[in-house]
């Protein structure tokens, strides 16, 4: 099909829907047809791009009334200096109607990986093979996470050293998302077994990168990821036996994962808002996230960390630059956000979204700045009640969230 951009069309362009649960959960409103959508450039015309770009998904936003947290989440990681995704917003129509407001997100394969690194092998670690059924996702709607519900056991995605077979490690290598052969799986398990051992762990990570990218992803509190219970929603990147560490689909950041973090956090998020910066994890043991585990071992590994945090929290949150930033981005959505003929949540709702957004945003960055300072302990289990941010006034399913939580 055709497609334009900005006034600039491209013939023979793929289209299709993309997706699990922004196709099933959609699929169970009557009438929907907001859907997420991925273009392919090359795939019917050799060598074609948009501007250098061989990818791009358009992501319908069914779990984000505030249609911004994915972009405020790569914002901060490109402000950590890590790579991320490009990141806007677009105006869809298709046959000349009007079919709503969408978020354009780079594709992170093979133009990513040239614009980033010039060349290496992407992988994009799953856990499990994430397909849905309808009568699945009906089943969640009505009656929540079954009991006895465990995630899938990590074969490789939690980077956890087994032995030197690459077929110990599916997670990892059924999910090369660029060219690559044996050698560069066999160069991606000597960093794991590097991490293992905790020795020289230069020559197989990017040791300055990872911890910049664990300063950004857990001021963001995504726990649909490594640091949860989902080993998915990251990038990695072999180039010269170097694994570099990279975000994706942080939709559900801001704690608005709530499967994992409990009915609590939907009665006062105060706690979660507070999650110690050493204590990042929610479900998993430290033992089981060697790759953020290193981190905490050594004390110059672990200042280096809360150095990379403070220059975030000072740089974007505490000089106004965020909320000048939020201020334009809501700004600019709202009244596309107001006439879409297939948004999820009303204009009101919309609003409400972006203020707890804001607030919740906000009082992140006091709870980290006082755990910097020492007013709060960086530890979870340790931290003095009174001490703590308050946010019970907020409710992050204003924000959009997944909150299928387990019987009682």
């Amino acid at each position: 099909m055709a497609v334009t951009i900005d006034g600039e069309t491209l013939e023979d362009v793929a289209f299709s829907t993309k997706g699990v649960s922004s196709l099933v959960f959609p699929s169970l409103n009557p009438g929907n047809q907001r859907y997420s959508f991925k273009l392919q450039f090359g795939k019917n015309r050799k060598h074609q791009t948009y501007h250098g770009l061989d990818k791009l998904d358009l992501n319908c936003c069914f779990r984000d009334a505030t249609l911004m947290k994915d972009r405020l989440s790569y914002r901060l990681f490109h402000l950590a200096d890590v790579p991320a995704p490009l990141v806007g917003h677009a105006w869809v129509t298709v046959n000349g109607r009007d079919h709503g407001l969408y978020l354009m997100v780079e594709k992170t394969e093979a133009s990513f990986l040239a614009r980033n690194f010039g060349e290496g092998v992407l992988y994009k670690p799953e856990a499990g093979d994430m397909q849905m059924s309808i009568e699945e996702a009906q089943y969640l709607e009505e009656n929540g996470i079954p009991d006895g519900y465990v995630s899938e056991s990590a074969r490789g995605g939690d980077f956890k050293y087994m032995d030197d077979d690459p077929a110990s490690y599916p997670d990892i290598f059924e999910h090369r998302k660029t060219k690559g052969g044996r050698e560069d799986d066999v160069a991606v398990i000597a960093s794991i077994k590097r991490l293992s051992k905790g020795k020289k762990l230069k020559k197989g990570l990017d040791t300055h990168e990872i911890i910049r990218f664990f300063a950004a992803h857990n001021f963001l509190l995504s726990f649909d990821s490594y640091t949860g219970t989902e080993l998915h929603n990251m990038v990695i990147c072999e180039k010269d036996g170097i694994l570099t560490f990279m975000p994706w689909d942080y939709n559900l950041a801001f704690a608005t994962y709530v499967t994992g973090l409990g009915k609590a956090v939907l009665e006062d998020p105060t706690d979660i808002l507070n999650q110690g910066i050493d204590t990042p994890l929610v479900g998993p043991d430290e033992a089981d996230r060697p790759l953020w585990a290193w981190i905490q071992r050594k004390e110059k590994h672990r200042q280096a960390y809360h150095d990379a945090l403070s220059d975030l929290i000072e740089g974007f949150f505490e000089s106004g630059a965020f909320e000048r930033e939020l201020d334009a981005l809501q700004a600019l959505l709202a009244p596309y956000q107001e006439k879409d003929p297939n948004a999820f949540y009303t204009k009101e709702e919309f609003v409400k979204g972006c203020d707890v957004l804001r607030q919740f945003c906000l009082r992140r960055a006091q709870s980290v700045r006082k755990q910097l300072d020492g007013a709060l302990a960086t530890d979870s289990a340790k931290q003095n009640p009174g001490d703590k941010v308050s946010a019970s006034d907020l409710d992050v399913r204003d924000m959009g969230a997944y909150t299928y939580l387990p019987k009682e």
